[in-house]
């Protein structure tokens, strides 16, 4: 069984009766939506024309919201439908970046994710959906696309409906018939112009979007849409940062020398540093996580009731496996045990330790279906690679403070030139790495960093100071420049991290 939507366009009046019965229904809050109505228009005066499309969740056969979400809040129960458990959810707003349809939204009383869910309590007594009840046209229909014999199987068969953004692959189960094509597809259109009744939504850059009306020059307009403001912001970008920078003072240590591979470091400074340092940006690293959660104190339920195909879960095990190491390194250097008899057998799990957890956010990232930018091919190397330079960055910085032998700092400088190189490398090649079948929303977003609003910040910040500079400051290897390199270094992945970010969500995906 797998219940689902046909909607009528031939018929829709735009008259909003659906939304409005959707939030009597299920007590949705003001300022959010399970269904709204979208206006597109097209032409000039006089000749223009309006389109409405009616916009909801599309309980998707592969839904990425149910994949993304750490905790199995969400589910697909056995009719089809796509539902939260609100008892589960931790308000991560994962589930929010994987829909390609912007279909969820967090309870601002509640700090839970909530969406349409067919009207499940309706659906279960034999009832259609409220949105289909109340609809003065029946342009809303509502029917199990598995029986042959029902009504949205037939309009399915008889007419030539079409679906949202199938290029993501989620398998979506509401067909649209006769609907204006801008209505559906945000690449045909936009908002720059504002609304009917407002400038323009609250927290969205306009700046952005009108770089991306000249761009793509759209022959359509949005002047009416539901508000989707970005979900995540500052406290994640630290978060990469500080993951980032955890991670990578191991892979730096191993990979220059400072911790050899067969033993433990040879100073007891060095050996106590190392983990210290990882250890202490590994904690920001969690505090920044659970910071972010609309209900933080339900941060444990990733272990008490994991997801194990969602990246965030995998994520945590990996972490935790990285601090439960670093603390044991510590611990024993701390208390002079002697030299790490283990080697290999240690430093190898914490090095794979490391490399997973610096980028396992890649492999979330790719499983955030509705952030075509987040879904770069390589993604996850090139998370590991800036942890690489963050480490060896951060030891360089405070390569006076730690006073590193000669060959160890020959050994940094080395890992550092190397890593930053090859970022710089993928920053050039970044245009190629578009996630296949997306291209064109690849594309466009990506034009925001090369050419729109963010392209001043990522050359003069990300490239420039961090990457090109303090490529030149390592070559010459200047007692005063190579501390500078590092510090350079940090800032320039703060910027392009916080790009990354700010530019994933700047654009409408719905």
């Amino acid at each position: 069984m797998q219940l689902g939507f046909v909607i009528d366009h031939s018929r829709c009046i735009g008259c909003h009766a659906c939304t409005v019965a959707c939030k009597s229904e299920n007590s949705v809050p003001v300022g959010n939506f399970r269904t709204w109505v979208k206006y597109t228009e097209a032409g000039e005066f006089p000749e223009v024309k309006r389109s409405f499309a009616v916009l909801r969740c599309n309980q998707c056969t592969a839904a990425p919201c149910v994949t993304i979400c750490p905790t199995a809040a969400l589910g697909k129960r056995a009719d089809g439908i796509v539902d939260v458990d609100p008892a589960l959810c931790i308000g991560c707003k994962s589930c929010m970046q994987g829909c390609p349809y912007d279909a969820l939204y967090i309870n601002p009383d509640k700090g839970t994710a909530e969406k349409c869910h067919f009207c499940a309590h309706r659906a279960e007594q034999g009832l259609a959906p409220a949105c289909a009840v109340v609809c003065p046209t029946e342009a809303i229909i509502p029917g199990d696309f598995d029986d042959p014999t029902s009504w949205v199987s037939r309009l399915r068969r008889e007419h030539e409906l079409v679906a949202r953004k199938p290029e993501a692959g989620t398998g979506p189960n509401v067909f649209y018939r006769e609907v204006g094509p801008a209505g559906i597809d945000p690449l045909k259109t936009s908002d720059a112009g504002g609304h009917l009744w407002a400038a323009r939504h609250p927290g969205l850059a306009l700046d952005v979007r009108e770089f991306d009306a000249l761009e793509k020059q759209a022959a359509a307009r949005t002047t009416y849409d539901a508000p989707h403001p970005p979900l995540w912001g500052w406290k994640i970008t630290a978060y990469l940062l500080t993951k980032a920078i955890s991670t990578g003072v191991v892979i730096a240590a191993i990979a220059s020398g400072l911790w050899p591979l067969d033993s433990a470091p040879p100073e007891r400074t060095l050996a106590l540093a190392v983990p210290a340092l990882a250890l202490l940006f590994l904690a920001l690293t969690s505090v920044l996580l659970v910071a972010d959660l609309k209900r933080p104190e339900r941060f444990y339920f990733i272990l008490t009731h994991p997801n194990p195909k969602s990246w965030l879960v995998r994520g945590t095990y990996a972490l935790i496996a990285y601090g439960t190491l670093l603390a044991f390194s510590f611990a024993w250097s701390w208390f002079e045990a002697g030299p790490l008899a283990l080697g290999l057998a240690w430093v190898l799990p914490t090095l794979l330790a490391a490399l997973v957890s610096a980028g396992y956010t890649g492999w979330l990232f790719g499983q955030a279906k509705g952030r075509v930018l987040w879904m770069q091919q390589g993604l996850w190397l090139r998370l590991m690679l800036q942890a690489t330079a963050a480490g060896a960055g951060l030891l360089l910085a405070l390569g006076p403070l730690l006073a590193f032998e000669p060959a160890a700092l020959v050994g940094l400088n080395g890992v550092a030139m190397v890593s930053v190189g090859l970022l710089l490398f993928f920053t050039v090649f970044e245009g190629q790495l578009a996630p296949k079948g997306r291209e064109a929303e690849y594309a466009r977003t990506l034009a925001l960093i090369k050419r729109g609003p963010y392209a001043k910040e990522h050359a003069l910040l990300g490239l420039l100071v961090g990457m090109i500079l303090p490529l030149v400051l390592l070559a010459f290897a200047h007692p005063l420049g190579v501390p500078l390199a590092g510090v350079l270094i940090l800032v320039g992945l703060w910027s392009e991290k916080s790009v990354l970010v700010r530019a994933g969500q700047a654009l409408p995906i719905s």
